[in-house]
């Protein structure tokens, strides 16, 4: 999982010279503080930045974070887009929408990816050595700033019906020609429960997808236990609950991104939490 959202390469260089952090840095603490990103890796962020450890504990001292909104998100969400379908099954409840993203929007959202791609990473279990072939995509955390993310997570949101104080800063994922992602679950493990929750938020409820250009073959999304093979279609959303209605995990929705043969596959990931007091003892 990754933390804080990153402004761009130009705020960066304008903000390294800086001692201490300016108005816009603080927004931007307090913004994904309040989110419930990881205070540890929000530290590094600042660090690599070029900003005093002094200065470091300075900003988390001045900055106010108040409580999370009272509703809280439900394992089911009332879906708010009238042409999803939902996948026949009793298993896991999942749903694909046609056109979520228009060619325009999701060019220009690709255009931002592509332009801040890093190596994927993965969770590890508390000992073994990581498996290198096991994620071989790049990633690129969607900063907040540019009018197309904030288009796509208010449109996220509203569509689920989930305050954005419970989502996870959103992902874009670039898969190239042999590239994957072995089969997996998107919720947290025992061991990583605690590792990954923060002072606000804890298991992870929703996973939001969209496909934001069609490979010219490969790249599908294969939900194993449940033999659904999804195939990448521009602008096309999926969306899957990762707990079952008791808020424990559903093993049911492990998937995988299936090898890309030909072309390039991009897409983007946005995922909720439940607060830590009501995740499943």
């Amino acid at each position: 999982m990754n933390g804080g959202q990153r402004r761009n390469p130009t705020q960066s260089k304008r903000s390294h010279a800086l001692k201490r952090l300016d108005k816009e840095w603080l927004q931007w603490l307090k913004l994904n503080v309040t989110r419930g990103c990881s205070r540890e890796e929000l530290r590094t962020i600042l660090l690599s930045n070029g900003f005093e450890e002094r200065a470091v504990q300075e900003a988390f001292e001045r900055i106010e974070t108040g409580p999370l909104p009272s509703r809280l998100p439900p394992y089911r969400v009332e879906l708010k887009i009238p042409n999803a379908i939902r996948f026949p099954s009793p298993e896991i409840e999942l749903y694909t929408v046609e056109g979520f993203l228009n060619p325009v929007e999701s060019a220009e959202l690709t255009s931002l990816i592509i332009a801040n791609l890093r190596q994927s990473t993965i969770s590890m279990p508390p000992t073994g050595e990581p498996d290198k072939a096991f994620r071989t995509s790049r990633t690129c955390d969607l900063v907040g700033g540019q009018d197309a993310v904030l288009a796509l997570d208010s449109k996220i949101c509203q569509s689920l019906g989930v305050d954005p104080a419970f989502a996870e800063p959103t992902q874009g994922q670039c898969y190239e020609v042999g590239q994957e992602f072995k089969e997996h679950t998107d919720f947290f493990k025992a061991y990583e429960l605690d590792r990954f929750s923060t002072p606000t938020l804890g298991q992870r409820t929703w996973t939001f997808m969209v496909y934001l250009n069609e490979p010219q073959s490969g790249g599908e999304t294969r939900f194993v236990e449940v033999d659904l093979t999804v195939k990448p279609k521009l602008g096309m959303a999926v969306l899957w609950n990762n707990l079952l209605p008791s808020g424990n995990p559903n093993y049911f929705t492990r998937h995988q991104g299936m090898p890309v043969t030909a072309g390039m596959k991009v897409i983007i990931t946005k995922w909720f939490r439940m607060p830590v007091e009501t995740r499943a003892a």
